[in-house]
């Protein structure tokens, strides 16, 4: 016997929460979700899912705040690196590194290091705009921001376009 399922597109009212990724916050808008009507269990289909992944380390560097644990995780992880050597990478010891990516505050210039670096590494050396390095250098974040969403949509031309919103 077939099994009966449902498949809905997510939308902004309704998007679909998304921690694949490493980060809390991620919501998406315009991915078909599958829910099996039996078991209840869902299944999302993401497109372009690298390109999505481009998207959100974008959002993440670019975002006006502090960076948090979790995105420090993210755009390390973007990186391909240990949090060893990464730690290393930013003057810091393992267990300094590793208390921030569980929770502790990331110092300002820490902060501005980090971001500098994933960008000058050109992981995602085509997708940043040209002034963007001089905008992180020059900014200022007065906190962390935890309640900020990160809102992505698969739109009509393929393509992720990512927001951010306080929530």
């Amino acid at each position: 016997m077939a099994r009966k399922a449902e498949v809905k597109v997510s939308t902004k009212q309704k998007p679909y929460h998304y921690p694949g990724a490493g980060l809390p916050n991620v919501y998406l808008v315009g991915v078909e979700c599958t829910a099996d009507a039996d078991t209840g269990e869902e299944s999302v289909g993401i497109p372009c899912l690298p390109e999505l992944l481009n998207a959100l380390a974008v959002a993440v560097v670019t975002k006006d705040s502090t960076l948090t644990g979790d995105e420090l995780r993210f755009l390390r992880k973007r990186l391909g690196r240990s949090s060893k050597d990464f730690a290393a990478m930013v003057g810091l010891t393992s267990e300094q590194y590793s208390r921030i990516e569980n929770g502790a505050v990331l110092t300002a210039p820490n902060d501005k290091l980090i971001r500098l670096m994933f960008i000058g590494l050109g992981l995602l050396k085509s997708t940043f705009p040209k002034d963007l390095m001089e905008k992180v250098a020059e900014a200022n974040w007065a906190a962390i921001n935890h309640k900020q969403k990160i809102i992505a949509t698969h739109d009509a031309g393929r393509s992720w376009v990512v927001q951010s919103k306080a929530a």
